[in-house]
């Protein structure tokens, strides 16, 4: 048996072994060439799709920081500058969409916990309290992505119901 040929069936060895494990639950099962073949193609082809999705995401930063700059002589050495922040700003909303001061302003006293994630999002931390007004306490916090700042925000709910507001420092 030559070494292309024993690569080839170790490779549809363990991409069968894979898809079995994820599909059925660890049941063995031999894969077929046009089987692996098939799913090779999808692969691919989910692959090509994800990177005509980056660059469209690419193109709309792009197409979002000139359309926010006007591009006269001297102000076109701020280019990369807008580029920077409208990536920053998306990297902040993607990885930390509480960090948003409009959103903490809808934070009230009284509402439930349910009701500040729908606001907010989940937490960074659920801790119970050992405060005896205080049953638990969700904590927001993160990093601005420009500066690296640390930000934190606190909601303390005691019977289920929001007590406490410590919004952060935006």
């Amino acid at each position: 048996m030559n070494k292309k040929n024993t690569k080839y069936r170790l490779h549809c060895a363990l991409s069968g072994f894979v898809l079995l494990c994820f599909s059925s639950g660890l049941v063995a099962e031999q894969v077929s060439k046009e089987e692996f073949l098939a799913l090779q193609q999808r692969v691919a082809a989910l692959e090509s799709s994800l990177r005509v999705v980056k660059n469209t995401q690419v193109e709309a930063i792009a197409t979002e920081a000139f359309a926010s700059m006007p591009m006269t002589q001297k102000d076109k050495s701020s280019l990369i500058e807008n580029v920077v922040q409208t990536i920053q700003a998306r990297e902040e909303s993607a990885n930390y969409p509480w960090m948003d001061a409009s959103k903490w302003a809808n934070i009230s006293k009284g509402m439930s916990p349910g009701e500040v994630v729908a606001v907010l999002e989940q937490p960074t931390l659920n801790e119970p309290s050992m405060h005896k007004r205080v049953d638990f306490v969700y904590t927001y916090q993160g990093r601005r992505v420009a500066t690296a700042k640390k930000v934190t925000g606190i909601v303390r709910f005691y019977k289920g119901k929001v007590i406490e507001i410590e919004a952060p420092d935006l």
